[in-house]
């Protein structure tokens, strides 16, 4: 019954990707913009989470800011999610997304070691693969319940992005020792809820995945910070920074140490684009929390 219901859904889902394709693009986004607006105001939990946040990081902005900065979020993540859908052409046409400090990476590149990316939750997330195309890149991802639609979205980014994607399990940390041996490009996403550092994230504490810093410190590999926004007319900028690793002689205390500045780097740029970054996700646990306690 599982997998009948899994088949209903995929054919649903290219049912509508086929109905969306037949809209010219500016409607599209038109029609994410409304998806945006219908979710933000019918998932409840997502919506209360996005408020809280945004009024924990920002305790000075009145409630009508924060309203306006959640709507704005729920917005850029559904136009992201659908953009995803037309990447084929969307990534190749002139002047739809534009890299700044592209140099940044060829620099570490050019050093033959590989390059591993931290990236953020942001903007239009998956563009930012775009810097990297010509490259052999790997990134980590959840698998989706929906076995067809994991593989409709794993085959997507292989042929629009030139993008492998491992799903998380135990043997995933295996698999990126050996793509940087081989000198692959890596990209993991940096800035959410994960096992790893406590650090302190908009003065609260946060636990921040250390993937990214550990693999770069481990096997001497230079690490860069990318981030997307969307401008006003659904072009996108991806933006490349450099990031300068602490080492010395205590491999823990630089692990942490690197974390923390990771995630201060990218606080200071969710500070900059407040309404680009996904605010409805539980990233200081708070709901969880809540709701044990409750019980």
């Amino acid at each position: 019954m599982k997998n009948f219901t899994y088949k209903v859904q995929y054919i649903l889902v290219i049912f509508f990707y086929r109905l969306l394709l037949l809209f010219p693009e500016n409607l599209r986004f038109k029609f994410g913009d409304f998806l945006g607006v219908v979710a933000y105001k019918v998932i409840k939990k997502r919506r209360i989470t996005a408020i809280t946040n945004i009024k924990m990081a920002f305790p000075l902005k009145s409630q009508k800011e924060v309203e306006e900065i959640a709507l704005k979020s729920f917005k850029i993540m559904i136009k992201s999610f659908l953009n995803t859908l037309w990447y084929d052409k969307y990534l190749k046409e002139d002047g739809k997304v534009v890299t700044k400090n592209f140099e940044i990476f060829q620099e570490e590149y050019s050093k033959n070691k590989g390059v591993i990316v931290a990236l953020i939750h942001m903007g239009n997330m998956e563009a930012t693969a775009k810097v990297a195309m010509d490259y052999d890149v790997v990134t980590v991802a959840k698998k989706q319940r929906n076995p067809y639609i994991d593989d409709f979205i794993t085959r997507s980014r292989k042929k629009d992005l030139n993008l492998t994607v491992y799903p998380k399990t135990k043997e995933t940390s295996k698999l990126l020792i050996k793509d940087i041996k081989k000198k692959k490009i890596i990209a993991l996403f940096s800035d959410h809820r994960d096992k790893g550092a406590i650090v302190n994230f908009f003065n609260m504490e946060a636990k921040s995945p250390t993937g990214a810093v550990s693999l770069a410190l481990k096997f001497d590999v230079p690490l860069v910070l990318a981030y997307n926004y969307y401008n006003d007319d659904n072009t996108c900028t991806n933006v490349i920074e450099r990031f300068e690793l602490i080492k010395t002689d205590n491999f823990k205390n630089d692990v942490h140490t690197n974390t923390q500045n990771l995630i201060s780097t990218m606080e200071e740029i969710i500070k900059k684009y407040p309404e680009q970054w996904m605010w409805f996700h539980d990233r200081w646990n708070l709901y969880s929390r809540f709701h044990k306690k409750r019980k």
